[in-house]
């Protein structure tokens, strides 16, 4: 089953999926919270590593998101995360935190978005859950094609 996470901005929706990931077996993919510095940083839900993700200044090897700058490094290690542990088919969730405004110009974690939604065959055993705003799930449904989907939010996490 395809899940989509919504929720608005700053709700609480990495908060609430930190929590979640404890209650079962095998939960993989990233999270993308924010550190006590107010920066986001990747975190690797399997290795429980973390890494920086988002910098104060823009430089030519940032992205930058209305005021936030993330290093485009740690786009390319989410994305071989992710696809290496979708590739690998051992979760019980995958989870991609988050697809927002980057994702639907073909950046950010577009690529292991594609790449994993195109080659997903639904099954009991092995769920994918989507982390997305609220006003962008629309647009995140057409952009990736997705036809079936159960859409949650903090409080109804599977």
């Amino acid at each position: 089953m395809i899940y989509i996470h919504a929720g608005d901005i700053r709700s609480g929706k990495t908060s609430a999926l930190q929590e979640w990931v404890t209650t079962w077996d095998s939960v993989k993919g990233v999270l993308c919270p924010e550190g006590k510095d107010d920066m986001r940083y990747l975190h690797n839900i399997e290795t429980q590593e973390n890494h920086q993700f988002q910098v104060e200044e823009a430089n030519e090897s940032t992205t930058t998101v209305g005021r936030f700058h993330f290093l485009q490094d740690a786009f390319k290690l989410a994305n071989y995360i992710l696809i290496k542990t979708f590739e690998e088919q051992e979760f019980d969730f995958l989870v991609l935190d988050e697809l927002g405004k980057l994702e639907l110009k073909n950046e950010g974690l577009h690529m292991a978005a594609k790449y994993i939604l195109d080659n997903y065959q639904s099954n009991d055993d092995q769920n994918i859950l989507l982390v997305v705003r609220t006003s962008l799930v629309k647009p995140i449904i057409e952009h990736y094609g997705i036809r079936s989907f159960q859409i949650v939010a903090n409080e109804t996490l599977p």
